[in-house]
């Protein structure tokens, strides 16, 4: 009895143990990724800050969960709340951190739950109440906690409409920072110029921050022109390099959108050429670059050709296997346009040659079950031409199910089935096809260099 009772005591012991581990591990997690937060915030990296937060938040709120009562509660519910309060859900960060100022005895922890208040109240426009909260803060003897102070108070001195207060205010831990500040309050106030002639200066002198991509893509819908200046003015400066690709790549995506391909090729082909280590990188500018070269080709022949001329040695294999599965397909066809569907599908969503997908598309023998569906598709690519698109299918095909559909009408035949069924053992049949040249290519091309011994 006696050493069954040990052996019992001893496991509910080990249970203890567990437990108090598992939620020390807890408080451990969330404060390494606290700490992680703290140094993005110094660093002025709110995004990356923002991540480290929310695992901050995620690991404390588990603490909370599973051991509501245990001694590190008051430590947990302030790793909660500067964690959600840091990530923008302020709604539940609030209550967080007012309980944890009531319960700390740390002055530390208790200044920065005060700042992570602050911070929620800025975001909530509650200006006033933020800057009593921060003010107080600025001249901590904690450096940490006064920099941030100067960042929020700056912030709450903005909302309330005081630009050079908040500029003056930022100033005193980022130099540069007022600007930056002065510029985005432009940007959201609808005032593009006066956000260009803000960031003249440090754009030139090569203090281009990561949120500058933002920014432009904020200026980008206001008035493309002046953000088409900055990022010119920036891309021509000593700017990080890092900063540089980010926003080549930014603005190659809104040049391409806007329908100006040669200036999207223009800002992405020194990333394209490898002026980046990153690899993600030069393959989405490789990317971008096809695409927009592609874009108005109208046939495969052509749109091979364009591919040769932007890389005469044939490009990556990837490439090479799309084109290939491509003639695969539209060689497969039988004559009732499946291959063809499926080839303009294959370009469209891989090679983003819209044109050569929109002519396949268009190609499908009128006696077809899927012409009506190729010409409905057809219409999603043709930019202002889509209602002479769809004009054309419902004149031709008026009774076809994918015309109804479109109408909101369910279809009252089975060529829809009869359309998708031939695309299904289409792409099955052609699919064996082009494996088996994919081997075929792969072995002489082995034959023809052997590997080494």
């Amino acid at each position: 009895m006696i050493r069954t009772s040990a052996a019992r005591l001893s496991i509910v012991a080990a249970v203890v143990s567990l437990a108090g581990c598992a939620y020390y591990n807890g408080i451990y997690n969330a404060r390494r990724a606290d700490r992680a937060g703290e140094r993005a915030l110094a660093d002025l990296d709110d995004t990356t800050a923002a991540g480290r937060f929310a695992d901050a938040a995620a690991a404390a709120e588990t603490v909370l969960a599973r051991y509501p009562d245990s001694r590190w509660r008051s430590e947990a519910l302030y790793l909660a709340g500067r964690g959600l309060a840091f990530t923008g859900e302020c709604g539940r960060a609030l209550s967080r951190l007012d309980d944890a100022r009531r319960t700390t005895l740390d002055p530390r922890r208790r200044d920065r739950a005060q700042l992570a208040s602050a911070w929620c109240l800025t975001l909530q426009s509650r200006h006033t109440e933020a800057l009593a909260l921060a003010g107080p803060l600025e001249r901590s003897s904690d450096d940490e906690v006064a920099r941030l102070a100067l960042r929020i108070s700056a912030r709450a001195r903005l909302g309330l409409g005081d630009g050079t207060g908040a500029a003056r205010t930022l100033s005193r831990v980022d130099p540069a920072g007022g600007t930056w500040l002065l510029a985005r309050d432009a940007v959201g106030r609808g005032l593009p110029l006066r956000a260009e002639s803000l960031l003249a200066a440090p754009l030139r002198a090569g203090d281009a921050r990561p949120e500058l991509v933002d920014l432009v893509r904020d200026l980008w819908r206001r008035d493309t022109s002046v953000a088409w200046r900055i990022t010119r003015t920036a891309l021509a400066s000593r700017a990080p390099g890092e900063v540089k690709t980010s926003l080549r790549l930014a603005a190659g995506e809104l040049l391409a959108a806007d329908g100006r391909d040669a200036d999207a090729r223009a800002v992405v082909a020194p990333l394209a050429r490898g002026s980046t280590r990153d690899s993600a990188s030069v393959d989405r500018a490789r990317d971008m670059i096809r695409r927009g070269t592609l874009r108005d080709a109208t046939s495969l022949d052509e749109m091979e050709s364009r591919l040769r001329a932007i890389d005469p040695r044939g490009g990556t294999e990837s490439v090479d296997l799309v084109v290939l599965l491509a003639r695969t397909l539209a060689a497969s066809d039988t004559g009732d346009g499946a291959g063809r569907f499926l080839a303009a599908e294959v370009v469209r969503d891989s090679l983003g040659a819209l044109g050569v997908a929109r002519a396949l598309f268009t190609s499908l023998p009128a006696a077809a079950p899927l012409a009506p569906k190729g010409w409905l598709a057809a219409a999603a690519l043709a930019g202002d031409s889509a209602p002479d698109y769809v004009a054309i299918a419902r004149r031709r095909w008026p009774r076809s199910p994918y015309v109804r559909a479109l109408d909101g009408s369910e279809g009252s035949d089975g060529t829809a089935f009869l359309g998708d069924s031939a695309l299904r053992v289409t792409w099955e049949r052609a699919v064996t096809t082009f494996s088996d040249s994919v081997a075929a290519r792969r072995a002489a091309i082995l034959i023809a260099s052997p590997p080494r011994p």
